[in-house]
């Protein structure tokens, strides 16, 4: 039983990174199911957070905030870490998106917090990426520095160049807002030589299209 609700979780992941958001949810809802009628907590948090995802990815963040919600009260109900910061940045992404500010940080800090308290380093990047993109949405460029300077030095350590690439954007949208074109463009294409380096065309807040258009436009303004 626990083969089957992994293998379920694991396909609504598969499908979901394909852009198959029906089939993912399809799986993701078996998958749901099958865990609370066996009592599978891990796996019934998992699934909860994995329809999270589709549906936020969508823009039905309502449906997604529900989910979210579930996954986070299970999470902390059995002492579930993962649980809790898979909920966490989940409707903490959405709080942002949505313009919910205060709610957002609410959330950013919780995440970094039980990070640092797990050890969970590639959370924390998550946290310090996430209230660095708040801080710059919110019209402070200095501070958002700081987060993404913080993220960009975990990412490092940890080896993980996809998130290195969102911490050079970050860093690079900061500095621009800051009026620092040149720091602005040095940190763009760290990012775009990462992403074509992996061959990959997107990491999470941007694409190699936009990029390369940020990139062109500070030509354009010089």
């Amino acid at each position: 039983m626990p083969g089957e609700l992994q293998a379920l979780n694991g396909l609504g992941v598969v499908r979901r990174a394909q852009g198959r958001y029906g089939q993912a949810s399809d799986h993701h809802l078996r998958a749901l199911h099958l865990a609370r009628v066996t009592g599978h907590l891990s796996a019934e948090q998992t699934a909860l957070a994995g329809l999270g995802v589709i549906h936020r990815v969508q823009g039905r963040f309502e449906q997604a905030t529900d989910y979210y919600w579930q996954a986070l009260r299970l999470a902390r109900v059995h002492g579930h870490h993962l649980g809790e910061l898979l909920a966490l940045i989940g409707l903490a992404g959405i709080h942002l998106a949505q313009g919910r500010y205060q709610q957002a940080t609410e959330h950013y800090q919780q995440l970094l917090g039980i990070a640092q308290q797990c050890g969970h380093r590639t959370w924390q990047f998550e946290a310090w990426q996430g209230l660095g993109r708040l801080q710059h949405a919110t019209g402070n460029p200095e501070t958002a520095l700081t987060h993404h300077h913080q993220a960009l030095v975990l990412a490092t350590e940890l080896g993980q160049p996809n998130d290195q690439a969102r911490a050079h954007d970050g860093l690079a949208r900061a500095h621009l807002a800051l009026r620092q074109p040149e720091q602005a463009r040095t940190h763009w294409q760290h990012a775009l030589d990462i992403l074509t380096r992996l061959g990959v065309d997107h990491a999470e807040e941007t694409t190699v299209a936009a990029i390369r258009n940020n990139l062109a436009n500070l030509g354009v303004a010089e």
